[in-house]
């Protein structure tokens, strides 16, 4: 039985991203209304960058990004790219996922937000990001 190697990911510096999205994603797939220049820092140590429209994440080896930690569900959340704008679906997960410390079923991320998934932290960063909505009206 042959078991097909898992990809390596590379670090690379925030802004790198579209100058070697076909490093990440195979050529086939398609590169359309992904927000720009986005990554997630996991537990502060690794850089994972957002160049896919769908990315499944657990500690399943078949997810596009493994958090290898127990506190992680298999299938523990899904981030998908809609109208330029990274959406984070929880997967019934056991531990939850949470977005700046509420529980969510789904949330858009914004810059800086801070995801928990089982007790083990991302942070979501983005370059030239969409303004917030709830904060519109709070510069003038």
């Amino acid at each position: 039985m042959l078991l097909e190697a898992k990809k390596q990911y590379k670090t690379i510096t925030p802004g790198q991203e579209q100058e070697n999205l076909h490093y990440y994603v195979d050529v086939s797939e398609e590169i359309v209304n992904l927000p720009p220049n986005a990554f997630f820092v996991i537990e502060k140590v690794k850089v994972y960058p957002l160049v896919k429209g769908i990315i499944n994440i657990g500690r399943r080896l078949e997810n596009h990004l493994v958090v290898a930690d127990l506190r992680v569900s298999r299938s523990h959340a899904q981030l998908r790219a809609i109208n330029g704008q990274f959406v984070l679906f929880d997967l019934n997960s056991t531990r939850g996922t949470y977005v700046n410390g509420q529980r969510i079923a789904q949330a858009i991320l914004y810059p800086d937000d801070t995801i928990s998934l089982g007790g083990v932290t991302l942070t979501f960063h983005q370059q030239e990001p969409v303004s917030r909505p709830d904060l519109i009206d709070t510069v003038r």
